[in-house]
């Protein structure tokens, strides 16, 4: 069984189906990890609100869905007028008006998403959340650090268990040691290793035309995977 996780799609509908295609994950044998950022700044929400339930609907329990900050926005009880506003800032009105041009509201997906956004995912091999983690073990983190916080990046101080992440979108995927200095740049299509500790981001700014990025992980051994935005 292999796992296979993809970072922010951020409304690409085209290149989520495109990077499906090319991955062929298999209900059967697959686990499918999303981190969450489903919506805002592309123009295809809708359609990848479509087939992400369809994925939910056909993977079963080996299909996980993170929460990311863009969920968290959608979901939130009462927002502040600063988050409105960085809300807005980061590409709500698309989802807005992808979701009119079909006759719907992006709300309708509140009920769903509810129901079926995980705040982080663990298993015995690898553990994933959409930000990061200050500490361990990943659920003593508060929602803040796994939904919005960029000190993977800007801090390096994470040297707990691999984790995999979203959130902050970098020209390259990434592999944060931990150390407040060490970071690699990982290449697309060449077999490694996983390392033990640390983070590795593989956000790789759809949304803002870069690229959607996939890990496919066999083991203790991994491959990224990525396709353009348009």
């Amino acid at each position: 069984m292999s796992t296979i996780i993809i970072g922010d799609i951020h409304g690409c509908a085209r290149a989520f189906s495109r990077l499906l295609e090319k991955l062929g994950p298999n209900s059967r044998r697959d686990r499918l990890i999303l981190l969450g950022d489903l919506f805002d700044r592309g123009s295809e929400s809708w359609e990848v609100w479509r087939e992400v339930r369809s994925l939910a609907d056909v993977f079963g329990d080996k299909f996980t869905l993170l929460r990311g900050n863009h969920e968290d926005y959608l979901l939130a009880e009462k927002l502040t007028f600063s988050q409105k506003r960085m809300w807005d800032r980061v590409g709500r009105q698309a989802t807005i008006r992808s979701f009119k041009s079909h006759g719907r509201q992006m709300e309708e997906t509140i009920p769903w998403l509810k129901e079926n956004c995980r705040d982080f995912y663990r298993d015995d091999d690898i553990q994933c959340v959409h930000a990061g983690l200050k500490t361990e073990p990943i659920e003593v983190n508060d929602a803040q650090t796994m939904f919005h916080d960029h000190g993977v990046v800007t801090d390096n101080h994470y040297a707990g268990r691999l984790t995999v992440t979203g959130h902050i979108a970098l020209s390259a995927p990434s592999w944060f040691a931990g150390d407040g200095k060490t970071v690699e740049k990982l290449p697309f299509r060449e077999e490694r290793q996983l390392p033990e500790k640390g983070i590795i981001c593989i956000d790789t700014g759809c949304g803002k035309g870069g690229r959607l990025t996939a890990m496919s992980i066999d083991g203790t051994a991994y491959r990224l995977d990525s396709v353009s935005e348009q």
